[in-house]
């Protein structure tokens, strides 16, 4: 028996435990700490761990759940919204970026056709590292985010034409164009396909496995979308990544979205860790060392250019100066499907392989400095933020609120709250695990409640648990309130956590574990049926308003020493 992918999942779980807590410690990115980590384990480094096509295949999974991740955070109508940066400033930055670039390296000795390729190759951003630096710092539904992730999207689609584009140089024109145009309509008439489909489908689809209560079932009809769409898109002559995000966008306005990214979030963040390792084990430290000074002039002209070239652009769109900066070098990289398309050039006789190993390694190199890009990013914005803000604003929706309130349980409490809450102009989202409720309010209207497990905090930080000023706990099953205050607690000390308790025994137990307020409902009710009973008895209104409120101020002691 072959123990080869044992013994390489082993290493990599291996790895995973010790760098993510490391690069944690170290107050640094874990992609940078997974590329270091390839390099040593991979075949350049101890030869731990081979770069074959089994490894290549899960790593490439970690894109496609990326992919379908962010197309989670991004539902159609938020894509019509930044429709005008993916058409308009990322149509321009491959065109610009891709054109300097092929006319620079034809100008060291590449033919045209060859030129051509490794320019557009080289204007590819990477996806999975700008996206998980955006997920690391919450800033996926920032301005810049959406903006990056509009670029990103467009380059996702320049993959598929250039792809048939390349078999195609070495012919005739018309040859060219015919299979440009073929390519084209086949990618409208796919995506037509997985729109109309998804939107009949997928909705009614996530119901009925919701209705099951099984949270195995619900994790395995996600895995099904994720990978069945990715395979269906490739079927159809699109990239796996596209059919995943595409995926993502039209499961994002429905009610489970939160439910779905909270129990994908560690297969995907594991993914992504492998995706990251394998692209460190293309990295050959002694073959860096040979070509040292090729490398490190790519790498500054790549970077540079790039920066330079999305940061005029994001001008010419009328960003600030700061914002353009920062998407500049946030951007500046290459990207991952510049392996596809070089290894591709190379198989159709464009480009030469000792020019392919030197490119590939520059592209790697620019991608380990990602994380160094962002934060130089990050610094120079926060430096040359112009005090009026941005020029060009997108508007935030409801997963986008800050100092809101998170209601769990959407019963007849949570209602009542949320009705109050909604008079009283105070933004509000709410989570309950009712299927068949939650249906039901948002067919009735814009009410903002999505289904989701509250046992898994994930969900809460899904909805903006970070930004939240309250969480309100309106279920009615105690041992899962007393399970998930003092991990609320945890995760975010300042946040205020009022609960519903059934009497005064539960609310002292839901205090003592951190809640900041806790309403007995069984007392809180016997209160008011005493204030109506002495009302109608012919009790001024005033004395008994005042004989509950001491009740209360004694934190219900009175009542619940009668009671026992």
């Amino acid at each position: 028996m072959d123990h080869g992918i044992f013994k390489d999942a082993l290493i990599f779980l291996a790895i995973a435990v010790l760098v993510s807590p490391l690069c944690h410690r170290l107050r640094i990115s874990p992609v940078l700490g997974y590329l270091v980590a390839g390099s040593v384990v991979g075949p350049a480094g101890l030869g731990l761990m081979v770069n074959d096509e089994g490894s290549r295949g899960l790593a490439e999974l970690g894109i496609i759940f990326l992919l379908f991740m962010i197309g989670l955070e991004l539902s159609w109508e938020r894509l019509r919204v930044i429709r005008h940066f993916i058409f308009g400033l990322g149509s321009a930055q491959m065109l610009v970026t891709g054109g300097l670039a092929a006319a620079g390296v034809a100008l060291g000795g590449f033919p045209p056709q060859g030129a051509l390729v490794v320019g557009l190759a080289l204007a590819f951003s990477s996806t999975a590292f700008v996206l998980q630096i955006l997920h690391e710092r919450g800033e996926v539904n920032s301005q810049l985010g959406r903006v990056a992730v509009a670029v990103l999207i467009l380059q996702d689609l320049a993959v598929v034409p250039l792809l048939v584009m390349i078999p195609q140089l070495g012919g005739d024109g018309l040859s060219m164009m015919w299979a440009l145009t073929l390519a084209l309509t086949k990618a409208i008439v796919a995506m037509a396909v997985i729109f109309l489909v998804a939107r009949l489908a997928l909705r009614p689809a996530f119901h009925l496995v919701a209705d099951t209560r099984s949270p195995e079932v619900f994790v395995a009809a996600a895995l099904f979308t994720v990978i069945g769409t990715s395979f269906a898109t490739e079927a159809m002559g699109l990239s796996q990544s596209l059919g995943a995000f595409l995926a993502g966008v039209m499961l994002a306005s429905t009610e489970y979205r939160h439910q779905i990214e909270a129990d994908l979030q560690p297969v995907r963040g594991l993914l992504m860790g492998l995706f990251f390792l394998t692209v460190g084990m293309t990295i050959d430290p002694a073959a860096l060392l040979h070509h040292l000074p090729q490398v490190t002039i790519g790498v500054l002209l790549l970077v540079s250019g790039k920066a330079l070239v999305l940061t005029i652009l994001a001008l010419a769109f009328r960003f600030s100066l700061a914002s353009s900066l920062h998407l500049g070098l946030l951007l500046a990289q290459g990207g991952e499907f510049a392996f596809v398309v070089l290894a591709r050039a190379g198989q159709n006789q464009l480009v030469d392989p000792a020019s392919v190993e030197l490119l590939t390694s520059i592209v790697a190199v620019s991608m380990a400095l990602t994380p160094v890009m962002a934060f130089l990013g990050d610094w120079v914005a926060q430096r040359r933020r112009l005090s009026d803000g941005e020029a060009v604003a997108i508007h935030d929706e409801g997963n986008d609120l800050n100092a809101h309130v998170i209601l769990v349980g959407f019963g007849r409490v949570g209602q009542i709250i949320a009705s109050i809450l909604k008079e009283q102009g105070i933004p509000f989202i709410a989570i309950d695990r009712d299927p068949r409720l939650v249906s039901r309010l948002r067919d009735k209207g814009e009410v903002p409640v999505f289904f989701g497990d509250i046992r898994k905090v994930e969900v809460l930080k899904a909805v903006g648990a970070a930004r939240a000023r309250a969480v309100v706990l309106t279920i009615d099953t105690g041992s899962s309130r007393e399970k998930l205050v003092p991990r609320l607690r945890k995760q975010f000390p300042q946040m205020h956590i009022l609960v519903r308790a059934r009497d005064r025994r539960q609310a002292k137990g839901l205090e003592a574990l951190g809640a900041t307020a806790v309403v007995p409902e069984a007392l809180e009710g016997s209160l008011q049926l005493a204030g109506q009973t002495l009302r109608h008895l012919g009790a001024p209104a005033e004395s008994v308003h005042v004989l509950l409120d001491d009740y209360r101020r004694n934190d219900y002691e009175k009542l619940a020493l009668t009671l026992e």
